[in-house]
């Protein structure tokens, strides 16, 4: 949409020095540090095709129309040894920007001082109507009054989400801090502050990170903003990675091994590997803090390096598959994942218990068949013996008896079409597993496990059965049964390094 110039001009009594960029071999003599950005805007190839003054009443009389010089900018003028000729007028800005940019739209919008909070709203206001979506914004804020730059800030930042503009520069004429130099004339650095705006959008960035565990808002800035040599070359590797781990999050991809595309814990170990190589190699890239915001990305995501190992007879079995699942509810729990949570959940379980019992973790079939539906079986019967307790009369509690459990189960698997193709030994090793789960399951992990599935359920189906449960019970049931499974596991002689 263009390049729009926006400003700010104050009431002081400017008088001409030389606003200049040192590491650009910039200078330009004039009264107004405007017109300095403006041509330094058009030497870098930049054309401004709308230009906005904001103006208050005062400033507007003093310094945006032309006008006689009064007696007292006489005597301001004399003490600085200007000369006023008879005759001769104060020549105001709006007239100096018409001459040097007769093709720009040149527009100057009253804006109230800002004495209270009602017009500081209106001066945000007025400068927010002003940009236009998808604008290219330069911002001067050397004059006017000191609460200018923030609400410049906070204007562009707002604009960016909500209008799509981009920053090309914000500029501060450091008159305060400059310096008369042999020609006798005063010399002004004018500073491109742009990198305030940019820190913003990092911290905007890490934030969305942190709150909601999406990396595409700093992998975008990235991209856009950062130009790493080799004092850098671990970065971008750092967040390719960062990204294939929170993809992977986001789509479930929780068996260890493989790509870290594919995998979680690839992802992060890949990850953390490069982090490493880029805290002990690289620099800081001065635009933006990337390296203490690597830190605390790398704080929020240390949950996928805990170990997991579960003790039997003496001896530690890690439980590679259990811990990444772990993590990754942990993970849902705390960015609000609920959906993410309740899948990741489901399926550590049957992780959990295919590595405890020493059952194939990767194979689909087995995880399903012979765990998932073994614990569901169990549930089931001890629902229904709980539901029969209930109406009877008898204070001792009923159990399902194990036996008929074994057989129960026995005979369903023996329908199975998968389990029939199996070979004779492997279908005497599932059925002594299937055996071994019944007797030694706990059963509270059982009814835990057909709690997750009835609110993944829920979930899977958009809400759309007879019992509504509400967002909140959800989120509270997600970190509850968590929870619980930790307790289970724990009472199970697993612990966490």
């Amino acid at each position: 949409m263009g390049i729009h110039f926006i400003t700010v001009l104050g009431t002081s009594l400017y008088t001409n020095c030389i606003y200049e960029i040192q590491e650009e071999n910039f200078q330009w003599n004039t009264s107004y540090a405007q017109l300095a950005v403006l041509k330094y805007i058009e030497s870098t190839g930049g054309k401004c095709d709308r230009i906005t003054v904001f103006v208050t009443e005062k400033s507007e009389k003093q310094n945006w129309v032309t006008r006689e010089y009064t007696k007292s900018d006489q005597r301001i003028l004399e003490k600085r040894q200007v000369e006023v000729k008879e005759g001769e007028v104060k020549t105001g800005l709006y007239e100096m920007m018409r001459a040097e940019f007769p093709d720009a739209d040149i527009k100057g919008v009253r804006i109230k001082e800002g004495r209270n909070a009602e017009e500081i709203n209106e001066i945000f206001e007025a400068m927010y109507n002003a940009i236009l979506p998808e604008e290219t914004i330069y911002f001067d804020f050397t004059h006017g009054l000191r609460n200018i730059p923030m609400q410049a800030l906070t204007v562009i930042h707002y604009a960016k989400t909500l209008k799509n503009i981009l920053v090309g520069g914000m500029y501060y004429g450091a008159f305060e801090l400059g310096e008369t130099k042999e020609d006798g004339i005063l010399h002004v650095n004018l500073l491109d502050m742009s990198a305030c705006s940019g820190i913003l959008d990092w911290t905007g960035a890490a934030e969305s990170f942190i709150k909601s565990g999406s990396s595409n808002q700093i992998r975008t800035l990235y991209k856009n903003r950062v130009r790493p040599g080799r004092e850098q070359q671990y970065s971008t590797k750092t967040l390719d990675r960062l990204c294939d781990l929170t993809n992977c999050l986001n789509t479930s991809r929780g068996k260890v091994g493989g790509s870290a595309k594919g995998s979680i814990q690839t992802a992060y170990d890949y990850f953390k590997s490069n982090y490493d190589k880029m805290r002990s190699c690289d620099h800081q890239i001065s635009e933006m803090p990337l390296l203490r915001l690597f830190d605390k990305i790398e704080a929020d995501v240390n949950m996928f390096g805990r170990v997991c190992c579960q003790v039997k007879e003496d001896k530690k079995i890690v439980m590679k598959n259990t811990a990444a699942g772990m993590a990754a509810v942990e993970w849902a729990i705390l960015k609000g994942l609920t959906q993410q949570g309740f899948t990741a959940l489901e399926e550590t379980i049957k992780t959990y218990i295919c590595e405890a019992y020493e059952t194939p973790v990767e194979e689909e079939l087995v995880r399903d068949t012979i765990v998932g539906r073994t614990i569901k079986f169990m549930a089931a019967q001890y629902n229904d013996a709980r539901r029969k307790q209930r109406k009877s009369a008898e204070s001792e509690r009923l159990l399902p008896d194990i036996e008929k459990l074994i057989k129960g189960r026995r005979e369903e698997l023996e329908t199975d079409t998968w389990f029939k193709k199996l070979e004779d030994h492997e279908r005497e090793f599932y059925l002594q597993k299937v055996e071994e789960l019944i007797i030694s399951l706990p059963m509270e992990l059982a009814n835990l496990t057909s709690d997750v599935v009835r609110y993944r359920n829920t979930l899977n189906h958009f809400g759309f059965q007879k019992d509504e449960i509400d967002y909140n019970k959800l989120q509270e049931q997600l970190h509850e049964l968590y929870e619980k499974l930790r307790e289970i596991m724990e009472k199970g002689q697993v612990v966490w390094e």
